[in-house]
This record gives structure tokens, C-alpha cells and sequence, in this order.
């Protein structure tokens, strides 16, 4: 027990110094504190039927075949980069019963968004 105390001794400063912080209700300092994330306000983000198309193109899904019984939603979506914002989808897929939640990247700007990424949650 007495090592242990000693050992943090020791370190309590080297730990402070490296930017963690154990104040109460504070969070512990990161290194990807520099990539701010902010919610992207609706005017900005994909809409519903962008979304819908690059969902199925990305995913190599017959739009024409299926597209007509299927909705996708954007639920909301966060600025990951410069160009690059990451949305959460609600789809409701004409083959599948029920709906699927889907986390989804996109690359562009709006107008020209362009889903590099998704995946079902």
C-alpha cells in the first residue's frame, strides 16, 4: 500500500502536466478536443431524398426496383471536417420490415453531398 501511495505521489504531477483533469464535473482533456464538433443546422445538411439515392448507391441497391416502397429520414448530423459532416439516417426499406437506424458520412457541401460511408446501427 505504501508503494502504491508513493507511486502516485510521483505521478499525480506528470499526469497533471499531460492535461488530465480530475476536477469535479469537468471533462478529462483529449487530444481530439481540437476536432470540434457542432450540429449542422437543416438547411446545410443532406435532405431526405439525397440521402435516399446515395444510401442506395453507395449500398449498389436497385433504386428503381426498390425505391419507390423506401423512405430514409436525416435525423440529424454533426461537422466531422472541413467538407465532411456524419448524419444519423432512419430508413425504412421497401424489402425489409421495420425501420433501420443508419450512421452515415457524407463529403461535400450542400448541394453536392456525396455518402462516403455508412453502416446499420
Amino acid at each position: 500500500m505504501t508503494i502504491g501511495i508513493l507511486i502516485g505521489i510521483y505521478a499525480a504531477p506528470l499526469i497533471g502536466r499531460r492535461g488530465f483533469d480530475f476536477g469535479e464535473g469537468s471533462k478529462a482533456a483529449s487530444p481530439l478536443n481540437g476536432l470540434m464538433e457542432s450540429a449542422v443546422d437543416a438547411a446545410i445538411r443532406p435532405s431526405d431524398e439525397t440521402a435516399k439515392g446515395e444510401l442506395f448507391r453507395l449500398s449498389n441497391w436497385d433504386i428503381s426496383m426498390h425505391g419507390t416502397g423506401s423512405t430514409v429520414a436525416v435525423k440529424r448530423c454533426i461537422s466531422i471536417g472541413k467538407d465532411s459532416i456524419a448524419c444519423e439516417l432512419l430508413a425504412h426499406l421497401g424489402w425489409v420490415d421495420g425501420e433501420k437506424l443508419v450512421e452515415a458520412v457524407f463529403e461535400g457541401k450542400p448541394g453536392t453531398w456525396r455518402m462516403v460511408a455508412a453502416r446499420a446501427r
